[in-house]
């Protein structure tokens, strides 16, 4: 890496930080540490809602099944599009006007104490395993562009990350979600057509990939494992924790659903970058002894000029943080109000509730970075081990709750029927993908997504009509899902985030345009239009 990528990383961190300490010192109470004071936009949140998805783990992962594969790793991104289009339709408003600062606080409420803890404990560990995920790739990334080893890009990111997001919650979550947003687009954007240009154009490209390269579905990924995936996606959006957190911190049930439409439509506009980015590279990068998960890498450090690798790299960091941030901030809601104000200290001040939220942000985003040094020393491969967690243990732990904002039959042991039915389809196939044989990896993974969900859904239909809730327990029921039915009123607005976010975006630009200029590294116009650019983002966001 040369003093300019330094310049540009070191700069992109300092700001972060100082994002988390500037909203420190606004956040008082626990509404506005996790929920924002519910005073959520649609456009902030829907940018928020895309880099809580978009990390490095999509970029590098995507990128290099779109060099291997082809176009079909276009096919299994988007199933997100419908995925978030579902989800907004059914649950923005809902969530919204549950009134709550935890994705799992109104089911106790809704069923009984025992359910919501269950419900807590099971769906956390899977949220820290896919945080450690999401570190692991900006490692992998690091590690082929700059020639180190990625436990330093790993521990530098996940410290970095936990740091803000403990000084700031939600609030300096969803201001660096958006300058990491202009960050990332900014590198995708002009990464792909120089990946182009490299490859001897497009003529040259549809000549030299590989038969069937450009169709949208081919082994190993037919039609059965693309629809496993939108159901995957689907249960993902419906059930994640990041996206509901937005939907329940909007001001208004307008503001809730726009945050929705607006994530579904970056997800069908972005994504085709990179990964065409790696199916261009498959036309000049030999596949022969190459690891594919470092193809973006490789054409980063081959294509962009001093200083614009830097604010790739910074890029890639900012959707590694993204996630991360997005993911911390809401498991630590999740242990600060259902487990330690539920059972540990009930009458706790404010102050004590915003001081514990910021410890366990602290103790998930470490025990995240514990887990990623173990993926990398063990060299997990991430997209199956992503498949492999989430489609054998997604299906129990959203379907019961989702049903929950929507059934005022189902009770609470038949939410718990539901998780055991699916969790136990999920560990048989757990178990018989072990001991089959690796060729069918994808076949299995598909089948136990596929059998789990249709095992969860047939019990809890079945335990709504034939043991309905009955009682207070119905009456409980009714109040709440009347109230879903209703109408909330909208927030007061308050906080405007967009001067402290084109601040940042400015002073990043600046850092660019003199770099560009011959600071530090060769005049490079390249690197100086970019520069000029954020700063013309910044000052309009002023």
């Amino acid at each position: 890496m040369q003093k300019a990528d330094i310049a540009v990383l070191f700069t992109y961190f300092v700001a972060m930080i100082a994002v988390g300490v500037v909203y420190s010192r606004r956040v008082k109470s626990l509404d506005m540490y996790f929920a924002g004071g519910k005073q959520l936009s649609w456009w902030l949140g829907g940018v928020s809602v895309l880099m809580a998805q978009v990390s490095t783990f999509s970029i590098v992962v995507y990128s290099a099944m779109g060099y291997q594969y082809g176009l079909v790793a276009l096919t299994l991104y988007w199933t997100t599009v419908p995925a978030f289009l579902i989800a907004t339709w059914l649950f923005a408003v809902r969530w919204r006007r549950a009134g709550v600062i935890t994705p799992t606080e109104f089911l106790e409420t809704r069923f009984s104490s025992p359910v919501r803890q269950l419900f807590v404990w099971s769906t956390v560990p899977l949220k820290i395993f896919d945080d450690a995920l999401k570190i692991v790739a900006i490692g992998l990334f690091v590690s082929a562009g700059l020639k180190m080893s990625p436990t330093g890009a790993v521990i530098a990111v996940g410290l970095v990350t936990i740091f803000y997001t403990m000084l700031g919650g939600l609030w300096a979550v969803v201001i660096t979600d958006f300058v990491q947003f202009v960050l990332v687009a900014t590198g995708v954007l002009l990464l792909a057509p120089l990946t182009l240009r490299a490859a001897q154009g497009w003529h040259h490209v549809a000549d030299v990939l590989p038969a069937g390269f450009f169709h949208p579905i081919h082994k190993p990924y037919g039609w059965g494992y693309v629809g496993s995936f939108l159901v995957l996606s689907t249960l993902s959006a419906a059930g994640n924790w990041s996206l509901v957190q937005r939907f329940y911190s909007a001001r208004s049930d307008r503001e809730a659903r726009g945050i929705g439409w607006t994530a579904a439509f970056l997800f069908l506009i972005l994504p085709p970058i990179w990964i065409f980015t790696g199916m261009f590279a498959r036309a000049f990068i030999s596949p022969t002894g190459f690891d594919a998960q470092t193809v973006y890498a490789r054409v980063s450090v081959a294509l962009l000029p001093p200083g614009v690798f830097g604010l790739m790299i910074a890029a890639l960091f900012a959707a590694a943080m993204s996630v991360i941030s997005s993911s911390l901030n809401v498991t630590a809601a999740v242990l600060t109000v259902d487990v330690h104000q539920r059972f540990i200290h009930p009458s706790a001040t404010q102050r004590e509730l915003v001081f514990v939220g910021r410890a366990l942000t602290g103790i998930t985003g470490l025990l995240a970075l514990a887990t990623a040094l173990v993926a990398i020393h063990f060299h997990w491969n991430m997209f199956d081990s992503m498949v492999v967690a989430f489609g054998f243990f997604l299906p129990p732990t959203v379907l019961p709750v989702v049903a929950g904002l929507l059934s005022r039959r189902l009770s609470a042991g038949g939410a718990l029927a539901g998780f055991l039915a699916g969790t136990s389809v999920g560990a048989f196939f757990i178990v018989y993908r072990f001991m089959s044989a690796s060729s069918k990896a994808s076949e299995i993974q598909s089948e136990s997504l596929l059998f789990a969900t249709l095992a969860t859904v047939i019990v809890l239909f079945v335990a709504a009509y034939m043991l309905p809730v009955k009682g207070e327990a119905a009456d409980r029921s009714n109040r709440f899902l009347k109230k879903l039915d209703g109408t909330a009123l909208p927030t007061e607005a308050g906080e405007n985030p967009a001067p402290i976010a084109g601040l940042v975006i400015g002073v990043m630009g600046v850092v660019l345009a003199v770099i560009g200029m011959g600071a530090l590294a060769r005049l490079n116009w390249l690197t100086v239009g970019i520069g000029v650019g954020l700063v013309i983002i910044g000052l309009a966001m002023r």
